[in-house]
């Protein structure tokens, strides 16, 4: 039977990975980016080498009207969608005013948005995963809006694996250092990797097993895997 997954913000970086993983191991991709659009259709070509379908979904996730129609438009157009990943995400500092608002809308409520359309669309006695891409590393210092809003979306990944149990399975994701963004400079970055206490550089395939890992695995729920390095542990006095 065919199988498809909805991975926000797919074009490039972990989204990308992530999409990728899942058409290697036989998942059908939507594909949702926003701006990426040339390098969203050059990560469909290689979905479509790998012998798969791709369904290409250009959404503005700060417009909740566009996010809460994707699923209607996608299920009439290819069926039943059995797997979300909650990837896209804005990662701005404080500074900018506006990106406050923003990252909450795109790091947390279009998530939650996409996360209760899912469920209302998944088949009667069907199970179904949903893994959301979460932050659990302490905040950089003048990111303390972005690091709320995936906070958020933490604690609401918690409350909706019991909602939404038994028919769908939620999860989370907290990567470490993955790669460098647009805010960092590579000697921040390395840093950044210097500080955890594996000391590595962790690639985007990393988080793509992670996830393909937790939406093939039936008895998980509810679980928030840090593929940090173990960042998350700064601060343990054991």
């Amino acid at each position: 039977m065919t199988k498809w997954i909805l991975v926000t913000g797919a074009a490039r970086r972990i989204g990308r990975a992530i999409a990728l993983e899942m058409a290697a191991y036989g998942w059908n991709i939507v594909l949702h980016y926003r701006t990426s659009g040339e390098d969203a259709q050059k990560t469909a070509e290689e979905i479509r080498t790998l012998g798969r379908e791709v369904v290409l979904a250009e959404i503005d996730l700060a417009d909740s009207r566009a996010t809460s129609k994707l699923f209607p438009a996608l299920t009439k157009e290819i069926g039943p969608i059995a797997a979300l990943v909650n990837n896209a995400s804005i990662f701005e500092p404080d500074l900018r005013a506006p990106a406050g608002n923003l990252m909450d809308m795109v790091n947390f409520e279009a998530p939650r948005i996409l996360s209760e359309m899912f469920r209302v669309q998944v088949p009667h006695g069907k199970t179904s995963a949903i893994v959301n891409i979460v932050d659990d590393t302490p905040p950089e210092s003048g990111f303390n809006a972005y690091a709320r809003s995936k906070r958020t979306l933490r604690q609401a990944t918690l409350e909706m694996a019991m909602r939404f149990a038994p028919d769908v399975r939620v999860n989370g994701i907290s990567p470490g250092s993955i790669l460098p963004s647009a805010q960092q400079s590579q000697e921040h970055f390395q840093k950044l990797v210097e500080a955890s206490p594996m000391r590595e550089e962790i690639p985007p395939q990393a988080i793509a097993f992670a996830a393909r890992f937790l939406i093939e695995s039936p008895a998980i729920t509810g679980e928030i895997l840090h593929i940090d390095g173990g960042m998350h542990l700064r601060g343990f006095s054991g």
